[in-house]
C-alpha cells in the first residue's frame, strides 16, 4: 500500500517515524508528515510546495490540515493519523464518498494505546492496516465492523482478497445484513474453492440447484447465469479470468474493435469486468486498434506465433483461407485458449466486419482463508 502518516506533536512525531520504519520494512511505500504549531520556525528553504522536508525525514505541512487531507485522499491507499480521532474525522469529512472508493484511514493515539480502524475497514483495507499499525507501535487494535465483531463472513473482504469485482454494491450490503441476521446464503462458483467454507454460506456445485434457491445469493461467475423468474437475486462477484482472442483486417480502428467486443460479450452474457487479456497472432502485435483496445480495457496484450497457435491441442474452427494467409487455421479461438492458460472456450469464433472474436475462461483458485499477514 501507498501510505501517509501525519502527526501533530513532538511525541507524535517520534511515533510517526517509528511506525514509518516498520511499515517500510514490510514493503509498503510510506510518506511521513507533521502539522505542528512551531512548523514555521522549522521550515527551511524557499519554493511554493506545501511540504518542506525536515532533516529527520518528515515533511512539514504548511497548508491547512483540511487541504492536506483533500490531496492525500486521492494520492494514497491509506492514511494514518497519530493523534485524536476527532482531528482525523474533521479532516477527512468533506472528502468522504463511499467504502468502495475511500482510502483506508487509521488513527493511533500518540501514546500508542489504541490503533483504530476508522474508515474503509474491509474494501479499503483499514482493518488490516490497523493491525499492522498496532504491531508496529504496540497499540491495541480496535476494529468495529459488524462482520468482524460478530465473526461472520464478509462478502466485500472475500471479494477484495480474491480480486473479484462486485457488480452491485447495494446488494452486497444486503448480503452482509442477511449474514448478520443469521441467514444462510446460497453460493456458487465457476472457479475452484480453497479453504474452509464459512458456515454462513451454502455452497452449490451445480448451477441448476443454486438458481432454484430463493432470496439473496452469491455467484462467482464470469457470465450471467440462466436466471429464472422468482428465483431470487444474485450478487455477482466477477473474476478476471477471460481472455478475448481477436483477429482483424489491417487498419481496423479501435472504436470498431471495442464495439465488437462489447456487443459479443453482452450477447453472450459475459461481464466486461471478467476480461483478463487480449490475445492474437504475432503478425498483429503492432496493430494499432488492438493495442488501443487493450489500453482502454486495462489488460495485457499478448501475441503468439503461428507455430505456437498451431501446436495447441484441441478442436477449433477451421478456415483454409486463414491458414493459407497466416499459417494457422484459426487465430481467435486458439489465441483465446492459449492466452487463458489452456482454459475452456466460452464461445467459438464470431466474425463480422473484418473482425473475429472468441473467448476462453482460465482457472483462478479462490480462498476462504484469512489474508496472509503482510510483511
Amino acid at each position: 500500500m501507498r501510505l501517509a502518516i501525519i502527526s501533530f506533536t513532538k511525541r507524535g512525531g517520534e511515533l510517526n517515524r517509528s511506525i514509518r520504519e516498520a511499515l517500510l520494512g514490510w514493503s509498503h511505500e510510506v510518506d511521513s508528515f507533521e502539522k505542528r504549531k512551531r512548523e514555521k520556525a522549522l521550515l527551511a528553504g524557499g519554493g511554493t510546495s506545501p511540504f518542506r522536508e525536515e532533516a529527520a525525514g518528515v515533511a512539514l505541512v504548511e497548508e491547512s490540515l483540511s487541504a492536506w487531507a483533500g490531496k492525500a485522499f486521492g494520492a494514497y491507499d491509506g492514511l494514518i493519523f497519530v493523534g485524536a480521532c476527532g482531528i482525523a474525522v474533521r479532516a477527512i469529512a468533506p472528502f468522504l464518498r463511499d467504502k468502495f472508493t475511500d482510502p483506508a484511514v487509521v488513527v493511533v493515539d500518540e501514546g500508542a494505546g489504541f490503533s483504530v480502524s476508522l474508515l474503509s475497514g474491509h474494501v479499503g483495507g483499514a482493518n488490516d492496516l490497523c493491525l499492522l499499525v498496532a504491531k508496529a507501535s504496540g497499540a491495541v487494535p480496535v476494529i468495529s465492523t459488524a462482520t468482524d465483531v460478530n465473526g461472520r463472513f464478509a462478502v466485500d473482504v472475500f471479494a477484495k482478497n480474491n480480486h473479484l469485482a462486485i457488480l452491485d454494491r447495494q446488494l452486497a450490503k444486503e448480503v452482509s445484513a442477511a449474514v448478520l441476521a443469521g441467514k444462510k446464503i446460497p453460493f456458487f462458483s465457476t472457479q475452484p474453492l480453497l479453504g474452509t467454507v464459512p458456515g454462513e454460506l451454502l455452497v452449490f456445485e451445480e448451477e441448476e440447484g443454486f438458481l432454484q434457491e430463493a432470496g439473496i445469493k452469491i455467484a462467482v461467475s464470469e457470465k450471467r447465469l440462466e436466471e429464472g423468474a422468482g428465483q431470487g437475486r444474485v450478487l455477482y462477484l466477477v473474476p478476471n479470468t477471460v481472455t478475448a482472442g481477436m483477429g482483424c483486417r489491417r487498419g481496423i480502428g479501435y472504436e470498431s474493435l471495442r464495439a465488437a467486443l462489447e456487443a459479443v460479450f453482452s450477447e453472450k452474457g459475459i461481464f466486461l469486468e471478467a476480461l483478463a487479456g487480449i490475445a492474437t497472432i504475432e503478425m498483429k502485435r503492432e496493430e494499432e486498434g488492438l493495442l488501443e483496445l487493450s489500453v482502454w480495457a486495462g489488460v495485457p496484450f499478448a501475441w503468439y506465433t503461428a507455430g505456437e497457435l498451431s501446436a495447441l491441442p484441441g478442436t477449433f474452427s477451421h478456415s483454409d483461407f486463414v491458414e493459407k494467409t497466416v499459417g494457422v487455421d484459426c487465430v481467435c479461438e486458439r489465441a483465446a485458449v492459449l492466452g487463458s492458460g489452456g482454459g475452456r472456450l466460452l464461445f467459438p469464433k464470431q466474425a463480422a466486419g473484418g473482425i473475429t472474436l472468441a473467448a476462453a475462461r482460465g482457472e483462478k483458485q479462490l480462498s476462504f482463508g484469512e489474508e496472509k499477514e503482510q510483511r
